[in-house]
């Protein structure tokens, strides 16, 4: 580095061998040759995993994006979010090796940070990147601003230069947990590409790139590939045809297509050569004890959820901690209201949030869910009280119920008809048809807590519906469960009204 003016000589010679960077930090003008290449090995930016599949088309969109040609004269920022262990990080560090592979697209190489965005313990300021970016590429520390914003002025001047070269960079933000981690990171110049991974969908203009669970090829084929990589494509058990229904039965329904899950029972079966996949399937099955199972060293699918519950505020936590007391497939706002006993704009807006740190996902307007496993370990989760949950369970079983028989009313001509909750018949059946499965298993499982009233209740409330939708099994189902608890407690009138008024 230099304070002076250099010999015109000299900074031809820099030019040519390098990036030549003139600033003025803190009063004094700098010059500073920057390497013309940055290299991934320099840089931290990790080895790409060996396996990796069923991500084809996430790649391809990816690299569309980073193209020379895919600029649309903005900046080139594109954020890829989605729960944690979905593997956003895996998805970037591939895309970014074959980009550095492609011809022409970024001569300078490649900055990869790691924010730590949800480990209190590591975690990364805007401030601490930008030194350590800064630094990375030749700028003395003496010369690098203390305060966040100078730095990041700084640090678009470089990028400037590197531009101004024609030695064109590809910066990648992982792991970051707010808006304050990336913006001051982010260039100023739309030829400069920017990755960024993140469990939360951030405000940050970026191109938004979702990425979901592996579908179950792609699962049963991460598992095959990582056991034939370890130990060969002799291994006996890719080819027992006794193993492969429990093959399917770890990726599909056991990880849930989750690939940190998928990666931890892979490199469990490829550690002991005797392991097989029906005694491992097994042991994950109880509900209990498989998020534990779900654990290689240092790596545990437990262990990440942890994180992103750390970062809950506590009306969100508790909200978390609820959605598994539905036993249906999904939850709409009003019913969540019902659960938590929370005004339905409140737990709105709480939804989002989840939905925003991908700890639940919304399948259709108005509808939320959870993975399997985030159900798991939500379930698992300390409640402030003793009675959270069975008070929880009560209010939202009771609201199933109430909808149930004010929309049975508008199927039943002989009943006054309940216009309080639902204005019209059609109405009325759009509700039924949208909490179908949802009343089914609550009707169900309410016998198992206690609650053999709701489940005789729904029970009589929803026979004309299933009757009229043609739900035969369905009306089975609860009609079993009726005469079931009437026998139990040993009334014989219910009994036989159940099996009367049920069609039994």
């Amino acid at each position: 580095m230099s304070t002076s003016t250099p010999d015109p000589a000299e900074v031809s010679n820099r030019i040519t061998s390098g990036v030549f960077f003139s600033a003025v930090v803190m009063g004094r003008d700098i010059q500073v040759t920057l390497p013309a290449e940055i290299r991934p090995a320099l840089t931290g930016l990790p080895r790409p995993a060996t396996v990796f599949t069923g991500r084809d088309t996430q790649v391809d969109a990816l690299l569309a994006g980073l193209s020379p040609d895919g600029g649309d004269g903005s900046v080139l920022v594109s954020a890829v979010a989605g729960m944690a262990g979905v593997g956003k990080t895996e998805l970037v560090v591939q895309t970014a090796h074959r980009a550095l592979r492609r011809p022409g697209w970024f001569p300078g190489g490649v900055l990869f940070v790691d924010m730590f965005g949800y480990d209190p313990e590591r975690r990364l300021s805007a401030a601490d990147a930008l030194l350590g970016w800064l630094q990375a590429i030749g700028i003395p520390g003496e010369h690098i601003p203390a305060g966040v914003q100078d730095r990041a002025r700084l640090w678009r001047s470089v990028l400037d230069a590197y531009t101004s070269q024609d030695r064109r960079l590809l910066l990648i933000i992982d792991n970051a947990a707010t808006e304050d981690q990336v913006t001051p990171l982010l260039p100023g110049d739309p030829a400069i590409a920017v990755l960024v991974t993140s469990r939360h969908t951030l405000d940050i203009d970026a191109r938004l790139h979702d990425l979901d669970i592996l579908d179950t090829d792609a699962a049963v084929a991460l598992i095959r590939e990582v056991i034939t990589h370890r130990r060969s494509t002799e291994d006996p058990r890719l080819h027992a045809p006794d193993q492969q229904e429990a093959m399917t039965d770890l990726a599909d329904e056991l990880c849930a297509g989750l690939p940190l899950a998928l990666r931890v029972v892979a490199a469990l079966l490829a550690d002991r050569r005797h392991l097989q996949p029906a005694a491992l399937a097994g042991r994950l099955r109880d509900d209990q004890a498989r998020l534990d199972g779900l654990s290689r060293q240092q790596v545990a699918v437990r262990a990440a959820f942890d994180l992103s519950y750390q970062h809950l505020t506590d009306d969100q936590a508790l909200l978390y901690r609820l959605l598994p007391v539905n036993p249906g497939p999904d939850i709409a706002t009003k019913a969540a209201a019902a659960l938590t006993d929370l005004p339905v704009d409140r737990v709105a807006v709480l939804l989002e949030d989840l939905h925003r740190a991908h700890l639940v996902d919304e399948p259709a307007a108005d509808r939320w869910r959870m993975h399997d496993l985030i159900r798991l370990h939500a379930a698992g989760q300390p409640a402030t009280s003793p009675d959270e949950t069975p008070i929880a369970r009560h209010r939202l079983f009771t609201h199933y119920l109430h909808n149930t028989e004010a929309a049975n009313t508008h199927l039943t001509p002989t009943d006054p008809t309940d216009t309080t909750r639902f204005p019209s018949r059609q109405d009325a059946l759009r509700w039924l048809d949208a909490e179908h499965d949802n009343l089914v298993a609550v009707c169900v499982s309410a016998p198992v807590h206690d609650l053999p009233h709701i489940a005789i209740g729904l029970a009589f409330a929803l026979a004309h519906f299933l009757n009229f939708r043609r739900h035969f099994t369905d009306w089975i189902t609860i009609t079993t469960a009726a005469r079931d608890i009437y026998r139990q407690l040993g009334d014989r009138h219910g009994e036989a009204q159940a099996s009367s008024n049920l069609g039994l």
